[in-house]
């Protein structure tokens, strides 16, 4: 089991995936929707995994969503990076990693794009469900019903 490591610039937002999958098995996902091209994210994942989202100062993040309101990006209001996604399916978070984001960014194979822009909401909700990081903590962060 290994852990791979992530942050946005400032260190705010820190993210954790604890994996057996090495990063050169993960390929990252290019998505074509307006709010990740304008972020430059290539999300990583992988199902068999647990992500941990580690907030220093909950007063300087933002949880934005766009588009079909499905996902949410944890965005850090300091610095502007992007670490992490979630979304809640069936009761159950998932998410995934902004491979730009993560410390050994250059262990990560070629990025290939994805169109999900124009899916429908159950049909990107059933892309992530299959995809995503199937185990999902925030710690020390208030909870605000996401």
């Amino acid at each position: 089991m290994a852990t791979l490591v992530g942050s946005c610039y400032c260190g705010n937002i820190t993210v954790n995936v604890t994996t057996d999958v090495k990063p050169a098995e993960m390929t990252p996902r290019l998505c074509d929707c307006d709010f990740c091209t304008a972020h430059g994210i290539e999300w990583v994942s992988t199902p068999n995994a647990a992500l941990e989202i580690e907030i220093q100062n909950e007063a300087a993040i933002n949880l934005y969503s766009q588009g079909s309101e499905s996902a949410r990006f944890w965005i850090c209001q300091r610095c502007g990076v992007v670490p992490a996604v979630t979304c809640d399916i069936e009761g159950h978070r998932k998410g995934a990693v902004n491979k730009r984001a993560m410390i050994d960014r250059d262990a990560f194979p070629a990025t290939e794009p994805v169109s999900p822009k124009n899916l429908p909401p159950e049909e990107k909700k059933a892309r992530w469900d299959n995809k995503w990081i199937d185990t999902v903590t925030v710690k020390d962060c208030w909870d605000v019903g996401l």
